[in-house]
């Protein structure tokens, strides 16, 4: 399993019953960062974003392992 969080406004990509953006999605070997952020929707949201693996950013082609956390955050900007 592969642990989500998304935060922001991100959250309403969340499957329905998540609490606060946090779920799980089955491990697929071989299955890429992109790929998942892909499959969320975050990757066509239009919102510019950071993505973290266990805390460390890691390149879009990045290879996710089992049991590792993802933290998707929408960049801020301001004044």
């Amino acid at each position: 399993m592969i642990k989500v969080k998304l935060t922001g406004d991100f959250q309403k990509l969340a499957p329905a019953g998540s609490e606060k953006g946090l779920f799980s999605v089955e491990y697929e070997a071989g299955l890429t960062l992109i790929e998942l952020l892909t499959r969320l929707g975050v990757e066509d949201s239009g919102l510019k974003y950071t993505a973290l693996v266990d805390n460390t950013r890691k390149v879009k082609g990045y290879v996710l392992q089992d049991e590792e956390s993802i933290i998707v955050m929408p960049l801020l900007a301001g004044g």
